[in-house]
């Protein structure tokens, strides 16, 4: 079994939401298994600021869905994509 580098980009529902406070409670919001690698606020539009995430976990079943399930989780976010996967 290998480790896997996926990548997400989280948007919120409002221009107000918190996403320098969502980046710092990442690690906390993580399950068992994946740990961040790199978190980073841009800015997306109309004064939206997206949240994309590198996180590293084992190449096992369910890591990857139960990690999508946390990030889907947390209030006061409207999506959740993953938009790169890589062996490493």
């Amino acid at each position: 079994m290998g480790k896997v580098a996926a990548t997400f980009t989280i948007l919120p529902e409002e221009t107000t939401f918190d996403m320098e406070g969502l980046k710092d409670r990442i690690p906390s919001i993580l399950p068992e298994g994946a740990k961040p690698y790199n978190a980073e606020v841009k800015p997306f539009a109309f004064g939206l600021k997206m949240l994309e995430i590198v996180v590293i976990m084992d190449d096992a079943n369910n890591v990857m869905e139960a990690l999508e399930e946390k990030l889907r989780s947390i209030e006061g976010i409207q999506s959740v994509e993953n938009t790169g996967l890589t062996l490493i």
